[in-house]
């Protein structure tokens, strides 16, 4: 083999080397699409360009107590029982998608019972710069929620490029017995 035809070949793999490369690190139609991730933890508020989001507690329960509601609601899963307080940056909004997911990747999404749109964080609006606390609702197994991560977003759709905060909920596995309620209390949202 001559020298010219050992360069043309190396140059050869070095081109599909990085065509491979490239392919890889090109974003998906679903990378595009995505929320853009705003990070936080429990206990501290998570600041997204149009909404502050302070996650300050978890509770579990087979039951759920809606005031101004009977009977109390029941589950074949959990419960899973969010306070939060949320506060409105620019301009009245309603915050439409929450959800939670697990470690190993499987989405829950909040609750669609009867009568919860009315008194959860999901059916609120948001005044500017007025905070207030509620509840968000996900029925869930509760052996998924160590690990899981909340996410909210402003919007339910259209949501590419979308701040979405993201709060890990930080339950542990043997957390989960302290966490558990005979009926979790619903926490209506009000304004502070």
């Amino acid at each position: 083999m001559t020298a010219r035809r050992l360069v043309n070949v190396v140059l050869v793999a070095v081109v599909l080397v990085a065509i491979v490369g490239l392919y890889r690190l090109t974003p998906t139609r679903k990378d595009i699409q995505q929320p853009v991730a705003v990070k936080g933890v429990v206990g501290k508020p998570v600041k997204t360009p149009r909404f502050e989001l302070t996650v300050e507690g978890v509770q579990l329960s087979k039951k759920l107590r809606v005031p101004r509601t009977t009977p109390d609601r029941d589950t074949l899963s959990d419960f899973v029982v969010v306070s939060a307080v949320v506060k409105a940056t620019r301009e009245p909004i309603h915050l439409q998608k929450v959800e939670i997911r697990t470690s190993d990747g499987i989405t829950y999404l909040g609750a669609n019972r009867s009568g919860l749109k009315q008194v959860d964080l999901t059916g609120f609006e948001f005044a500017p710069d007025i905070p207030a606390r509620g509840s968000f609702v996900v029925e869930m197994p509760a052996y998924q929620l160590p690990g899981a991560i909340l996410l909210v977003t402003e919007k339910s759709i259209f949501t590419a490029l979308e701040p979405q905060a993201t709060v890990p909920l930080g339950v542990e596995k043997d957390q989960l017995d302290a966490l558990r309620k005979d009926v979790a209390i619903f926490t209506t949202a009000s304004d502070l």
